[in-house]
């Protein structure tokens, strides 16, 4: 791990060396919530109670970390994760997996994931291989060694094209394998549910418009990090969810004169906008 100049400590590899397994991570969810023997799990409880390797179990928690459903350090389930675990456990609801497809695509931390997200797919021209994707990570020479960037790269480059080709997050269609291990970006990914959107809303401008009681709808749609950029929503999907949550009272649009934005009711909350749509 590294820092870059904003003071966020990087880190090459959320897999640790193993795919994204959302079954694994429903089994470390539902032990860390049955867990009533203090507030950290010792790992050797963890790999027996789950049945995983070490390695594996840290690789899970890594994920799970990423997804802001596990607290570092811990193996126990965040305010989140609490909620996945009471109302989506295994991961079959859009609405959970395109919150955590946001969650780890928009933290800088990790890197790689960030990047493919939020600018090596949306600006790529030509379908993407591990190797050609793996040459926008080159500046990390500057703050990890040769050896690292060389090695840890391409493999968490192909766990994050498996996580979206063959484990759950292939139900978001949000990436599409074009034969001899190509990937494009789909253009008929899956529908993103309002709550869901709106809940990504809130999370993106909590992480990069922290205090702002309102966003404007261009940023939404392309800004860096943005929802619409990394759901890969165009303009007329992302104006289109905004007017069902205005429809519904979940937001305000403000249109009018100079005017093309959103405001948030006082005192939302990305967890609350998500607790409120797992409840309807």
């Amino acid at each position: 791990m590294t820092r870059e100049g904003t003071g966020i400590r990087l880190k090459l590899q959320v897999s640790k060396g193993f795919d994204l397994r959302f079954d694994q991570l429903s089994r470390l969810l539902d032990f860390g919530a049955r867990w009533d023997a203090g507030p950290r799990i010792p790992r050797d409880e963890v790999t027996g109670g789950i049945g995983l390797s070490m390695g594996q179990a840290e690789s899970v928690s890594s994920h799970g970390v990423g997804m802001g459903l596990i607290k570092l350090g811990t193996y126990r389930p965040t305010d989140f994760g609490w909620l996945v675990h009471a109302h989506d456990l295994f991961f079959d609801n859009l609405a959970t997996l395109w919150v955590c497809h946001y969650l780890l695509g928009s933290n800088r931390r990790y890197v790689v994931w960030n990047r493919m997200t939020n600018a090596v797919l949306p600006g790529a021209v030509d379908p993407l291989t591990v190797q050609s994707a793996a040459t926008a990570f080159q500046d990390l020479k500057a703050r990890f060694s040769d050896k690292s960037v060389n090695e840890h790269v391409p493999k968490e480059i192909g766990s994050f094209f498996r996580a979206y080709t063959h484990q759950s997050f292939r139900h978001l269609h949000y990436l599409r394998e074009t034969g001899d291990a190509t990937y494009v970006l789909s253009e008929s990914s899956a529908p993103v549910p309002p709550g869901a959107f709106l809940a990504i809303l809130l999370i993106y401008r909590d992480r990069f418009h922290p205090g702002a009681s309102g966003l404007e709808v261009p940023t939404i749609c392309t800004a860096d990090h943005s929802p619409g950029r990394l759901l890969h929503l165009d303009e007329l999907k992302v104006r289109a969810l905004l007017n069902q949550l205005h429809e519904t009272g979940q937001l305000a649009i403000e249109a009018k004169a100079d005017l093309d934005q959103v405001r948030f009711r006082p005192a939302q909350t990305w967890l609350t906008a998500i607790q409120t749509y797992y409840e309807q």
